[in-house]
């Protein structure tokens, strides 16, 4: 479905990512691990042609997309849940919502997929006419997840959902990632609390530096010494 080779990113003249290589399937989960600062926003963004790609290529469903616009990329149904939420904080919850509608296939959808959203975080029914800016972390994480399915995806990327968020919203996302992927929506999550996202992987790649270091399925990656040590505390 998505096939990464040898993508080399930039910030300037400063070299990011330097060659890698990764492959979402349909229907998968796959985790994208590492510390802070070792470039997977970089890499995310990128993706979604927010980034300076100086080698390689991105294929999305068999159609050369490294140097597409970030319209076409959104269009083709390769979808982007940013870190940090990047709402509208003086809009309400359902104008934020509505906002990631604005393709025409998603628009095609717009009545069903709000309804899943509802369905998937009910909290966001009840506070559709609130400011998103007057929600808490977790409650403005479901909004970003909810805009993100409101363009209809046919992978969703998320850059670390959990990130500031308590254990028991963390596993609200994460639940909802399960969901999302019962949908019928493939996912590839970078995230930081690896514990909880190898349980709902199906594969995961671990990026070192501007490189990936080691890949497997996600209980090969858990079961790995050298990752446990790394990421997992043993």
């Amino acid at each position: 479905m998505l096939t990464i080779t040898d993508l080399h990113v930039g910030i300037g003249n400063l070299k990011i990512i330097q060659g890698i290589s990764l492959e979402v399937r349909r229907g998968e989960i796959v985790s994208l691990m590492g510390a802070n600062g070792v470039g997977k926003t970089t890499f995310m963004r990128a993706l979604s042609g927010l980034g300076h790609i100086t080698g390689g290529t991105v294929e999305f469903e068999g159609q050369d997309i490294t140097h597409a616009t970030s319209q076409e990329i959104v269009e083709a149904g390769l979808i982007q849940v940013p870190e940090g939420r990047q709402l509208f904080s003086l809009m309400s919850v359902k104008e934020n919502l509505e906002i990631g509608a604005h393709t025409k296939r998603a628009k095609a959808r717009m009545k069903e997929n709000l309804e899943y959203v509802y369905t998937l975080f009910p909290e966001l029914k009840e506070m559709n006419s609130q400011a998103a800016g007057n929600l808490s972390g977790g409650q403005q994480q479901m909004v970003a997840v909810g805009r993100g399915l409101m363009a209809d995806p046919k992978l969703l990327i998320l850059d670390q959902p959990s990130i500031g968020l308590s254990p028991i919203m963390t596993q609200k996302v994460l639940k909802a990632v399960i969901d999302i992927h019962i949908r019928g929506v493939s996912v590839l999550i970078a995230e930081q609390n690896i514990h909880d996202v190898l349980k709902i992987a199906h594969r995961a790649y671990v990026l070192e530096q501007g490189l990936i270091r080691a890949s497997g399925t996600a209980q090969e990656m858990a079961e790995n010494a050298e990752i446990k040590a790394m990421y997992l505390g043993h």
